[in-house]
């Protein structure tokens, strides 16, 4: 997480005209912007697109950033509404799951071979969910963003989301056993 000061002196900076200070802004947060965008439209095109729309977005409405939230808080919010919103205009896709995996290089080790498979499980069952419940899931553990934050990025109640959160780790935790089981009863069959 960047340092709030750089962070305001980086807004301060690109509402002074400084386009190098909104550069270095985008740099911070592209990775979870897109991850944001990526769990909601499951297509890393779509996502990419969202991504761009939702920094071109924050570019031109950084005056009204009022600092009363973290900056992170007001950006996410901004990527959660228009990847809903690209959601609701073009209908949920379907995609490979090939395309939903991110490709890491291997690792080399057991341990490694492990945690990329828990990684795979995760992944396999985060895509299972509704897009909107997989972006709140991301957003709580993923960003860590708090319950308050999630409030503000969502437009849901406290209540709504702390309730959303506690079935969604229900869910989740079914999802991951199906996908064990189904990997289990795989490497049995071979």
């Amino acid at each position: 997480m960047p340092d709030p000061v750089t962070e305001q002196k980086a807004i301060a900076a690109t509402l002074s005209g400084d386009p190098y200070a909104f550069a270095w802004l985008v740099q911070q947060y592209k990775h979870m912007v897109h991850t944001i965008c990526f769990r909601i439209l499951k297509n890393t095109e779509e996502a990419e697109e969202a991504s761009q729309d939702s920094f071109v977005k924050a570019y031109q409405h950084l005056d009204r950033f009022q600092g009363t939230s973290r900056f992170s808080t007001w950006l996410y919010s901004i990527a959660y509404r228009t990847a809903i919103s690209q959601l609701r205009k073009h209908g949920t896709p379907t995609v490979p799951l090939e395309q939903v995996m991110v490709h890491e290089p291997g690792p080399t080790s057991d341990q490694g071979l492990e945690r990329d498979d828990r990684r795979i499980a995760l992944n396999k069952a985060m895509d299972r969910l509704p897009p909107e419940d997989a972006a709140l899931i991301s957003l709580f553990y993923l960003n860590e963003l708090s319950v308050e934050e999630i409030v503000t990025v969502t437009g849901s109640s406290a209540s709504n989301v702390k309730v959303k959160l506690h079935r969604l780790r229900k869910r989740l935790l079914e999802l991951l056993q199906d996908e064990l089981k189904e990997e289990a009863w795989t490497l049995i069959e071979n």
